[in-house]
């Protein structure tokens, strides 16, 4: 057994933190992420920092804000001169593999991880997303066009071949080569899963049991949708929100605590198996996600948004010595990197973004200087643009062309009551410009663009591979093969595979 102590970072992909039983809702059948949150440190107040895919998942691998590190759409790549927390922990007696979803287009796809086995390793089609059912593979099921609900349901796709258990096994049989073979060496180990991320499809026992006890619609605001924020009544149009019906919304609500659920059985599976090999007694295991997801709340739908069920993602490290307890400060995924650098007693890189969360994890909270949360999205497009900050109770959202707005978390915890634009502000304790200036880091939108735009054109072409579905394997004599290719053969004459 190595002396160091090992990491197993489990990453789902929009999972919204209050759909959980250990957060207190009854409806979410997460039985083996309550076993886990139970003898964790609970972050209750972890964010995002950015709520969309890829610039969140970047900004995270290289603790980095994403205007810091050129991500900014989902077609954004790793460039050359980053270094990731893989690369790092490599670089210090590590060995370090990523089995799963991260969406990395091509050419670092790696990430800095010295194995990808399985994955989303060519990123031209669905990265890692199975169109399900099918024959949604022109594209249907993620169309903004037709609103993504019509989808949800029952999978259509075998389970063995399911992406989200293969990344299970694929996880458990590298780890136990690993231990075989190198028993003395640590170990980093990202799996990455793409539920609850739409479809919203999961094996036929999950839907029914989510059906026979379907979770309510959150209440919409008061005249829905001509009465929200600009930036609100813009995903309500571009995702056709409003063309749906409330048993629509509702079912599709069910499919989402369905896929929740089938996540949680799938780690709870790959738990078990590590436990029962004997690499869980050093191993730290952190569960996070890169995003949340609206799930109807204030109407809404998907990410790319401030509100909480967006941008707040659920946050628990367990692990050797962690007494467990629940951390309500603001904290980041840029904290992340720093934090797997002092539990793998490496040193931690200078430039940064976030702040190790080893002390909440060792009962000295006192001794961390950051006390705020931010995210940002900054597509080029001004209706979607944000960025956000989280201080204490305040949460300030700063727009490119709309009213900004302040929302008090602690008197008002869903998010209703807009002070800058109340009757009666209750603003005046709010540290209006602190806050300000956490969300945009003294830099205006205009020079965001001009960041954007000499980022973008240093952006290189995407690596061309040859394969066609959304997930692959990576052999070990280097060759790459489609994982799924029969399961999509339209796609697959399309992109010529």
């Amino acid at each position: 057994m190595p002396s160091l102590p090992n990491i197993l970072w489990l990453l789902s992909d929009q999972h919204n933190p209050r759909v959980a039983g250990y957060a207190g809702d009854r409806r979410a059948r997460t039985q083996n992420l309550d076993r886990l949150a139970a003898g964790s440190v609970r972050f209750d107040a972890a964010y995002c920092n950015s709520p969309l895919c890829v610039p969140s998942r970047l900004s995270l691998l290289m603790s980095r804000y994403p205007y810091r590190c050129d991500a900014w759409t989902n077609t954004s790549m790793l460039l050359p001169e980053h270094v990731t927390l893989a690369e790092h922990l490599s670089a210090h007696g590590y060995t370090t593999a990523l089995v799963g979803k991260m969406h990395l287009r091509g050419p670092r796809w790696m990430g800095g991880f010295q194995h990808r086995p399985y994955g989303d390793l060519d990123c031209r089609a669905f990265c890692f997303h199975q169109p399900d059912p099918p024959e949604t593979w022109d594209g249907r099921w993620l169309s903004h066009a037709v609103g993504r609900l019509p989808w949800a349901g029952v999978t259509e796709i075998p389970e063995s071949l399911l992406a989200d258990g293969v990344v299970v096994r694929e996880s458990l049989a590298f780890l136990l080569e690993h231990a075989d073979r190198y028993p003395a060496r640590p170990w980093l180990l990202c799996a990455g899963f793409g539920r609850p991320h739409f479809p919203l499809t999961a094996p036929g026992r999950y839907v029914r049991r989510a059906l026979a006890d379907p979770p309510p619609l959150p209440p919409r605001p008061e005249g829905y949708p001509k009465s929200l924020h600009p930036h609100d009544r813009f995903l309500v149009e571009e995702f056709r929100l409003a063309s749906f019906s409330d048993a629509e919304q509702q079912h599709a609500l069910a499919c989402y605590y369905a896929s929740v659920n089938y996540l949680d059985d799938c780690i709870g599976e790959l738990l078990r198996g590590l436990e029962s090999a004997g690499l869980l007694r050093n191993t730290y295991v952190i569960y996070t996600s890169d995003h949340g997801d609206m799930a109807g709340e204030q109407g809404l739908w998907w990410r790319r948004s401030y509100y909480e069920a967006s941008a707040r993602v659920p946050l628990l490290v367990a692990g050797p010595g962690i007494s467990p307890g629940i951390v309500r400060a603001p904290v980041e995924l840029v904290d992340l990197f720093p934090t797997f650098c002092d539990l793998a007693g490496s040193p931690t890189p200078d430039g940064l973004d976030g702040e190790s969360l080893v002390p909440f994890l060792g009962g000295r909270p006192e001794t961390r200087r950051k006390a705020f949360a931010r995210s940002e999205l900054l597509v080029d497009r001004a209706e979607v643009a944000l960025r956000m900050a989280r201080l204490g109770r305040w949460k300030y959202v700063d727009f490119p062309k709309a009213p900004p707005r302040l929302f008090d978390l602690q008197a008002d915890p869903n998010e209703t009551r807009d002070l800058l634009r109340s009757e009666t502000p209750a603003s005046a304790d709010a540290p209006i410009a602190e806050l300000k200036e956490l969300a945009t880091s003294g830099v205006s939108w205009r020079e965001i663009g001009r960041i954007r735009a000499r980022s973008r054109r240093r952006q290189p072409p995407p690596g061309e591979r040859g394969t066609c579905g959304p997930v692959q394997y990576h052999l070990p004599d280097g060759h790459i093969v489609d994982a799924d290719r029969f399961l999509y053969p339209g796609l697959v004459n399309e992109r010529g595979g």
